[in-house]
């Protein structure tokens, strides 16, 4: 008997032939007892093809006697049907584990294939209850904790611009409730997911300016939620890109950046530009709509939370309530700072004053009532350091967002516990275990504010954005000067990297916290950077820029408000140009912010004769500014 290597036990050839068999000492034992012995013996057997019969015997060959083959014969019978259910039972193991066939009537393999598809081993009954246990613990420290506010916590804490029910809406899908609880509840359930992310884009109050990094809202939320995810083996990611204002950016033109500032992946984005909206056309509503239109096309559609921390809030204004109402399916919703220290209960604006430690119920913050240095408890206690919210104003953001998340993730936890009891088939049943349904334009709604050429779109724009910190992909990249397909290969391609030079250990950290704690704990990471040249000898510089839906090209610079006139529009000494061919300064315009220039308004998906479209920026001889890129803008 053969066992050759398809772990077929009986032969090599499925087709009738020459079978060479080779036993075992027990089993030539029990042959040799039944046959004489002879040497050099070949019988030919009558009525199929000749057999060659080999026994590793010392003694020699035996006769293939009628009693012997009849032996022999029963043997093989046995065997090949043994054989034959073994090769069908590794047949089907391999075409099943393959993807491509379910073999019919095969119970054992059906079942195989459901466990192992079974998010089991990340989602047992015990860490099911692991989780449970730790958000039900964060839900109750905040209940607690903000009774105090004339029992009016739940309305701080869930008084969001667009108020949120679970309990009655949980279940409705078309309700931001709904969209938050699938959120959590898919996030719990991939096997292939292992961190949560958040992504935070935004100004300096996103960044946590006139602060210790260690105070910013992302970090407390950090602290607070990361528990309920080491509860699910996971691990809670907030990835901050808010970035101050001296490198000339605002909502107008990050917004284009999202799935470079933050990794496309995640799973809920923030976005904070308060100051920059106010007085801005549409009040910023054009970005937010286009932002949460195109957060919709990345991998897991995340909802848009915006943070509000001037005067007022978002739902005071009717145009704003029409937008949470437009996009309510899709998750977007906002917070709104000090109106939440409204509803609890204060109504001196005295608190609200920047330096002002305290509201009319708590002087610190939760940590700081355990700290023994009295000027950084105080330091705690301050909802507004200046216009940038302090440690105090940043725990009311972040409770508010843990409170809510959590309070999703007990009711996915729930559905999940309950689609696991009543549906033995619920890895294929379930939604949660099915990829999220692919989101092109045309099943969004129409949009309200945004210009639909650039937010109706079916791919979100791409950004190859130098400053820091950024997080994901970048669309557009700067092709090696030795690249065989970069156009000006051989030519001189010398522009430098730029970063800003400053003081990292001191950059927007107060004195105090400067004096009393560990650097690391407050530096932040925001910084303007990007590429420059300042004379023709230092070359061009070559963008292989990415798949483009519209053609729109954009290019800003760094770092001021107001640079793209003196950099680009009035220098007659840069020169910009697509595929080899020199583009119309006469053409351009400042766009989307005054720091930016729109080079190509559009040319479609076009591409060169070396297969991608290549921007290429020069200096010719006579300029005299330093020109700095920030950003190439794609979509």
């Amino acid at each position: 008997v053969i066992k050759d290597d398809n772990s077929c036990c009986c032969c090599t050839d499925r087709s009738p032939g020459n079978i060479t068999i080779i036993m075992d000492d027990e089993e030539m034992s029990s042959l040799l007892a039944a046959a004489p012995k002879k040497r050099n013996v070949n019988n030919q057997i009558k009525g199929s093809k000749t057999a060659s019969f080999k026994a590793v015997e010392q003694e020699g060959t035996i006769r293939l006697t009628p009693k012997v083959l009849r032996l022999i014969a029963v043997v093989l019978v046995i065997l090949m049907g043994l054989c034959y259910q073994v090769g069908r039972f590794t047949s089907s193991q391999t075409i099943v584990s393959g993807g491509t066939k379910q073999i019919p009537g095969d119970n054992v393999q059906q079942k195989k294939k459901k466990d192992k598809k079974k998010p089991d081993s990340k989602l047992s009954a015990t860490r099911i209850q692991a989780i449970r246990d730790e958000a039900e613990s964060l839900i109750s420290t905040l209940d607690d904790y903000y009774k105090v506010y004339k029992n009016k916590g739940k309305d701080m804490l869930l008084g969001w611009a667009s108020e949120y029910n679970f309990e009655d809406n949980k279940d409705d899908s078309s309700s931001k409730e709904y969209k938050l609880v699938d959120t959590m509840a898919r996030a719990l359930i991939d096997p292939d997911q292992n961190v949560f992310k958040i992504g935070v884009i935004g100004s300096s109050v996103a960044a946590g300016h006139d602060n210790c990094r260690y105070d910013n809202y992302q970090s407390q939320l950090e602290r607070l939620f990361s528990g309920v995810w080491k509860a699910a083996d996971m691990t809670l990611e907030i990835q901050n890109a808010g970035e101050g204002g001296g490198c000339g950016d605002s909502h107008k033109n990050q917004v284009y950046c999202v799935q470079q500032n933050v990794s496309p992946d995640v799973d809920i984005v923030h976005y904070s530009w308060t100051y920059f909206e106010v007085g801005a056309e549409e009040g910023g509503r054009s970005e937010r709509e286009s932002l949460v239109r195109w957060t919709q096309l990345l991998p897991h559609q995340p909802p848009v939370h915006a943070l509000h921390v001037g005067d007022g809030c978002y739902s005071s204004k009717r145009e704003e309530r029409e937008l949470f109402e437009h996009y309510n399916a899709y998750g977007y919703n906002g917070f709104c700072m000090r109106e939440a220290f409204n509803k609890g209960g204060n109504t001196d604006s005295e608190i609200f004053e920047g330096g002002h430690v305290g509201d009319a119920y708590k002087m610190t913050t939760r940590y700081g009532e355990a700290e023994n240095n009295t000027e950084r408890k105080d330091s705690l206690g301050t909802i507004l350091r200046n216009w940038h919210p302090g440690p105090l104003g940043f725990q009311m953001v972040a409770d508010a967002m843990g409170y809510v998340y959590t309070t999703a993730i007990l009711h996915a936890l729930e559905q999940i516990e309950s689609t696991m009891a009543n549906d033995k088939d619920y890895t294929t049943s379930s939604a949660w275990w099915q990829p999220r349904p692919l989101i092109i334009k045309s099943d969004l709604p129409e949009p309200k504010f945004c210009d639909a050429t650039y937010c109706s779109v079916n791919q979100p724009p791409g950004c190859l954005n130098f400053e820091l910190p950024t997080f994901g992909w970048r669309g557009a990249s700067i092709a090696p000067p030795d690249d065989s397909l970069n156009p000006y290969k051989g030519e001189v391609q010398g522009w430098e990297e730029y970063v800003r030079p400053q003081k990292v250990k001191e950059y927007m950290i107060p004195r105090l916290e400067m004096k009393i704690l560990d650097p690391e704990m407050c530096i932040f990471p925001d910084n303007c950077a990007g590429v420059q040249a300042s004379s023709a000898e230092q070359g061009k510089i070559v963008f292989k820029l990415p798949k483009m839906e519209l053609g729109v090209i954009a290019i800003c610079g760094c770092c001021g408000k107001e640079v793209a006139e003196p950099y680009f529009l009035k220098n007659k000494y840069f020169e910009a140009d697509l595929n080899g061919k020199v583009l119309d300064r006469r053409t351009w315009d400042i766009w989307p912010e005054q720091k930016c220039v729109r080079l190509v308004k559009d040319h479609g998906n076009v591409v060169s004769d070396y297969g991608h479209s290549y921007l290429t920026l020069q200096l010719k001889p006579g300029n005299r500014e330093n020109v700095i890129i920030s950003h190439v803008i794609t979509l």
